[in-house]
């Protein structure tokens, strides 16, 4: 199936409902130094709500206008409830992640799996297919009484995933002429990419897990989704107040202002869940049933990789990960005074720095294997460093 840009397959799509309104909006402004453009994957989707049916798969490209032919090329894929663009390419301030690596040569690309930001979100306009323990939140706005689901199934699987992320893989690839692209994931975005590498190592060159979701022993890898309910929901307050606070415990950890920023990215890649409950919307998650994400996948990981986690965001289990992978050149770096949302937080450069250096080079501050900590002020500290013979030792 060929990859074409959105003014194409929008043609080829017009009357599909499923393509995010805040996708058919110019993306690019005539003073960026940057070309920014979204594009839509053509891809038979293989998720039980619209199997079959052809669809796009929405992906943000940033790349500097000097760089435009670079054949540098990373791909970031988002976690389980805040889609790509609010994730890796903020409009604000310093925190654009995608920018920074652009701006260093990069050609980088974020996507939307199925049910997030500009992709398909079957059954999920349909507000009586939200979980009925949540259905108060958006009553009366747009519910006016709890209703029976009219699809009582969870949305997909992340066999659903991978192939998503196979078909954005195999187009960069292409497209560019390059054998092996890099890619990034964030929290659960940690077993779709840690769970596509470890299946196809000879597509992608270096990784970085970012916050990596942990591995379930014995987890079982579903062959379609369970009963249940396609859309979760979450209020900004659930968002800010009881899932991102209890770990903000330094001085100026999350600059004033930047939360706004994010959350109104968020609220425009979904129009829907903004016209949903409170006055500033929902944000509309899609279910899904187990990560298939366990130790042994991990194991079979020999992709360089990256581990980059908050020291307030579950350490010893981000780290449990890193010490699963199979890779012989992977580096383990906890972050001071930063949380599960790092990337818009004060130490947020870090993990610019740190995943600029370990793409283009294979190694953090020359190290190929070993363990750093970032302290409150942002220098790079080397803990341990493995070498050859060390490893070949414990081996």
């Amino acid at each position: 199936m060929t990859y074409v840009k959105k003014t194409v397959l929008m043609a080829v799509l017009a009357a599909s409902a499923m393509l995010a309104t805040a996708a058919d909006k110019p993306a690019a402004t005539k003073r960026s130094p940057f070309v920014t453009t979204d594009h839509f994957v053509p891809y038979r989707s293989s998720v039980e709500a619209n199997s079959g049916q052809l669809v796009g798969i929405h992906v943000r490209q940033k790349v500097a206008r000097a760089n435009q032919k670079s054949a540098r090329i990373v791909l970031f894929v988002h976690g389980a409830t805040v889609p790509g663009v609010p994730d890796f390419d903020l409009d604000y301030k310093d925190y654009n992640w995608m920018a920074y690596l652009a701006r260093a040569g990069f050609n980088t690309y974020a996507m939307d799996n199925t049910g997030y930001g500009g992709s398909p979100k079957p059954r999920m306009d349909d507000p009586c297919n939200v979980d009925p323990k949540q259905q108060d939140i958006i009553t009366p706005r747009p519910l006016q009484a709890a209703c029976k689901a009219n699809y009582a199934r969870q949305l997909n699987t992340i066999r659903d995933d991978w192939q998503e992320i196979d078909a954005v893989v195999d187009y960069l690839r292409r497209t560019h002429g390059v054998k092996r692209i890099d890619i990034i994931g964030w929290s659960a975005g940690g077993p779709r990419v840690g769970g596509y590498i470890a299946q196809y190592p000879q597509k992608i060159g270096r990784a970085v897990l970012y916050a990596p979701s942990p591995t379930i022993a014995d987890l079982q890898i579903p062959e379609r989704s369970a009963a249940g309910f396609p859309v979760s929901l979450q209020t900004r307050d659930d968002f800010e107040n009881k899932r991102w606070d209890p770990d903000v415990r330094c001085p100026g950890q999350v600059e004033a202002g930047v939360r706004d920023a994010v959350w109104s990215s968020i609220m425009t890649w979904d129009t829907v869940g903004a016209s949903w409950g409170p006055p500033e919307g929902v944000m509309r998650g899609r279910t899904a049933t187990s990560f298939g994400w366990t130790p042994a996948l991990a194991a079979r990981v020999v992709t360089p990789t990256l581990v980059m986690v908050g020291e307030f965001d579950r350490l010893a289990e981000r780290r449990t990960v890193y010490d699963q992978l199979g890779s012989k050149d992977k580096v383990f770096l906890n972050v001071s005074c930063a949380s599960h949302f790092m990337v818009w937080e004060k130490q947020h450069l870090a993990l610019h720095s740190a995943s600029l250096d370990w793409l283009m080079n294979g190694r953090l501050k020359n190290v190929r294997r070993g363990d750093f900590q970032v302290d409150p002020a942002g220098k790079f500290n080397l803990l341990a460093e493995e070498t050859p013979a060390k490893s070949k030792a414990r081996q």
